[in-house]
């Protein structure tokens, strides 16, 4: 089983700006960063996979999935972590003892009206669950948390290594792979 994750385009928005589930629109490069994307698509998931496409609901991942594939199926499960008071704020104007609060116990802390990384991590656990149980390969359009938090519960290692390791490499429109190897996934590459 190959489990194929795509990150949306790029967003008109500040670089240290939270957006979370904010349902944001594609920048003005959207079209030219699909045709990127559908070329290293081409390159990466050649014909012999048969992938079914998942896709976050927030218009920048869905947008994007409506531009690969015709047939697509939307789960909210997927989408990134809730910011509750902290959507749209730049990370500079929230309390630096709460930012702090949320940096040294990253999973167990609540942002204000949002969600944990715990409750997060479980939320996208029923997701990879049912899509495991079903041995099919499977393109994901999703957001950088929610990809390294999938990653995170299908290889068992860490969220908050995997966010430290990974987060730059998962940028706008990269491709990252899982492939199920003696009923173990083992990640192929990250970020392409």
């Amino acid at each position: 089983m190959n489990i194929f994750f795509l990150r949306h385009t790029s967003l008109n928005v500040e670089p240290d700006v939270f957006y979370g589930q904010t349902d944001l629109d594609v920048s003005d490069t959207f079209e030219k960063e699909v045709k990127i994307i559908k070329k290293k698509i081409d390159e990466l998931i050649t014909k012999d996979y048969k992938v079914k496409v998942y896709s976050s609901p927030l218009q920048r991942c869905r947008k994007l999935s409506q531009k690969i594939s015709g047939n697509v199926i939307l789960d909210s499960r997927i989408m990134e972590l809730n910011l509750g008071d902290w959507e749209m704020m730049p990370k500079q104007s929230i309390p630096k003892e709460l930012v702090e609060n949320w940096e040294n116990d990253m999973m167990n802390f609540t942002i204000p009206n949002g969600e944990s990384n715990k409750k997060f991590l479980q939320r996208l656990k029923e997701f990879t669950d049912e899509i495991c149980a079903t041995e099919e390969d499977v393109l994901i359009v999703a957001h950088a948390g929610s990809i390294n938090g999938m990653i995170s519960n299908l290889t068992g290692e860490p969220f908050d290594k995997l966010l430290k390791n990974f987060w730059e490499k998962i940028s706008y429109g990269s491709l990252s792979l899982l492939r199920k190897e003696s009923r173990q996934f083992k990640i192929k590459f990250i970020g392409r």
